[in-house]
């Protein structure tokens, strides 16, 4: 089955979103099974570094689900995610992210203004929201994008730090909004962490230099080039 035939299967409801099987119980993205191994994986957490929180391994099922997130109008899923992680279900994920600090504010990475428009919303936008309603924190348009970048799936460690450096800023008059809270950046995910470390940069420079990153996958870097791959030739026997 192509990736093309799989999606509109899905959209008429017959094909999880998992392992690409027609399935009368979806919920309504997963069958039961494909449902009970995510539940299964949200239950531990991945800590890249000290500072970076990562919801899930990039696994099979978790890539086709951030891949619908991102580029088949699901923003519904972002939200799915989180509650199926350990901070929906209050593991130790959750803990963790108290620990840091009592008021949080949660830093969407953002999006060029013409990625926007393609997709028509902000993937960690949508993941953002979702955390601060379970953390009872907020969500701040703190960050912007001042220049358009190409993609980082498929570049090098090195090649992806140069991609974004200068990527972003603190937009006017967002320091007072920032200056009692912590500031959580999220994105959907991490690999080599170019990207949330330009966003952390820019808070630093910004006079808030202890910021945290919540991602909802954590790609291993060397993993990265195959997984773009597999992404884009997507087939279930």
């Amino acid at each position: 089955m192509s990736v093309s035939q799989y999606f509109s299967g899905f959209f008429f409801g017959n094909i999880c979103l998992g392992c690409g099987r027609s399935n009368e119980k979806l919920d309504p993205w997963l069958c039961p099974n494909c449902r009970e191994e995510l539940c299964c994986m949200g239950r531990d957490f991945l800590m890249p570094h000290p500072d970076v929180v990562c919801l899930y391994p990039m696994v099979s099922l978790t890539r086709h689900l951030v891949h619908a997130l991102k580029y088949n109008s699901m923003p519904g899923l972002g939200r799915y995610l989180v509650q199926h992680s350990s901070v929906g279900q209050g593991g130790e994920a959750l803990q963790c992210l108290r620990e840091w600090g009592a008021s949080k504010v949660f830093l969407p990475v953002p999006l060029h203004s013409a990625r926007l428009r393609e997709r028509g919303y902000n993937q960690a936008e949508k993941i953002a929201n979702a955390l601060a309603l379970r953390m009872s924190g907020r969500v701040g348009a703190c960050l912007e994008r001042q220049t358009f970048r190409i993609s980082q799936t498929t570049l090098s460690a090195k090649e992806r730090e140069m991609n974004v450096a200068g990527a972003f800023r603190v937009r006017k008059k967002m320091g007072n909004f920032l200056s009692s809270s912590l500031p959580i950046v999220v994105d959907d995910v991490y690999t080599t962490g170019a990207t949330t470390n330009a966003c952390l940069y820019a808070l630093s420079t910004a006079g808030i230099p202890n910021g945290k990153v919540c991602t909802l996958i954590y790609e291993q870097p060397t993993s990265a080039a195959l997984d773009y791959v597999a992404d884009s030739q997507t087939e279930w026997n």
